[in-house]
Formats: C-alpha cells, structure tokens, sequence
C-alpha cells in the first residue's frame, strides 16, 4: 500500500494521519489507533465501524458534490482511509489574514453546506475552523469526519454550528459577529429541514451552560494542538 515512513503529519486522539505516495499520487492517509485501556474486542469493532461510517459519509457527500476530499481506499479491518490530498491552509490559522470580503464569503459558504450535509442527515461531530481548509483557489474544503454520523435529531445538527460559532468566538473574535450572522442567514436559506428550528436549538445548546462550554473548549485545544 502507500508508504507511510517519516510522512506523519497529525496525531489526534484517535488516529495519525500521514502523507504519502500511492501509485504515484500524493494522498492522506488516516490511521485509526488501538486504545491499550479498550477490551480488544471492542477496541477491534470500534474502529472499523468509525472507519467505515467515516468513509461512507465522505462518499455521499463527495458523490453529491459538497467539497470534501474523495475516498480512493478504504481497509475497514486496518482502520485505515486513504483519501485525496487537498493542497491548503487550516481556517483556524489563517482567517485573520484573509480580506474581510473573503471572510464573509467563507462564512456564507460554510453555512450553505452546512445545510446541505444535514439535508442528507449527516452531521460533522467537530465542525470547527480547523476542519475547514482554505485552498489556492479561494474555496474552501470540509475535513476530517472522524467524528461524523447519520441522525435525524436536529440537536446534531445545531451542536455542528454551534461549535462553529464557538471557534470563530474564541479564535478570531473580532470576526464573530458578521461571521455567525452571515453562517446562520445561509444556512437557513439552504436548509430543507427547517433551518429556524435548528437555529434556535443553537440558542438553547448556548443556554445550557457549563458542560457544553467545556466541550467546545476541548474542541478548540485541539485546534490549537493539532494546526
């Protein structure tokens, strides 16, 4: 298969991910890791069904044109998904660098596919800045869905903006306002699963306090760790 040597670029909390040569072609290679504190039989059934939940999400999405990187191998066993690489810039690194236009039409993108991927009932499960890359070409693309999955409860779908909002507040404060406004306005727009519901469930998600400010805070120490 691809050759990993000396190519490790990310180690997160459930997988490295590495880039590599296969056959020829530059691609990422995410490689799910055994947990030694798991039962081996769990440890075993946990990473395949994220692995191939993960790589069946990418597909639908890519197959229904949302900008997210094409699946090229999967090995459900080995835990691994060999993907195309996508030359660009973490958005939680450079957003403050980027024109105030731009910023806006980030924002309105984002929000725009946001809704499309909860029309197809899928959500992201870590919908931040650092899972959105910005390409060379000014657009932009989704990352890493380790975390993502299928539900038709709208409270998924509100915890996917909702941390959003939350990372452009704790990175780019200065942006937040205009960013979220313009997120939501797309959003709703795009949204045929009722964008107003899932935005006031936002509001409610904000109102419950502690233990979601704790998860978003998690979520944004990752960002700073692994950008």
């Amino acid at each position: 298969m691809a050759s990993l040597s000396n190519s490790l670029i990310a180690r997160g909390a459930e997988a490295e991910i590495y880039v590599a040569d296969f056959l020829g072609i530059k691609v990422v290679v995410k490689k799910r890791v055994s947990k030694p504190y798991r039962n081996p039989i769990f440890n075993k059934m946990f990473i395949e069904s994220r692995t191939r939940t993960e790589a069946k999400v990418l597909s639908e999405l890519y197959l229904a044109g949302l900008p997210v990187p094409s699946v090229i191998l999967v090995d459900e066993e080995g835990g691994v998904i060999v993907m195309e690489y996508v030359e660009g810039s973490r958005l939680s690194d450079i957003l403050g660098t980027l024109p105030r236009e731009t910023i806006i039409d980030i924002s309105g993108s984002i929000g725009k596919y946001a809704a499309l991927m909860h029309n197809m009932e899928i959500y992201h499960g870590d919908f931040t800045l650092a899972n959105i890359l910005f390409t060379r070409s000014s657009s932009i693309v989704i990352i890493d869905f380790g975390l993502a999955g299928y539900s038709t409860d709208i409270e998924e779908y509100a915890i996917d903006l909702h941390l959003m909002s939350r990372s452009i507040e704790a990175l780019y404060p200065e942006f937040s306002e205009i960013f979220t406004k313009n997120m939501f306005e797309k959003y709703k727009e795009y949204s045929k699963i009722g964008g107003e519901n899932v935005i006031r469930k936002v509001s409610e998600i904000r109102a419950r306090g502690r233990y979601v400010d704790r998860e978003v805070r998690k979520a944004i120490l990752r960002e700073r760790y692994i950008g």
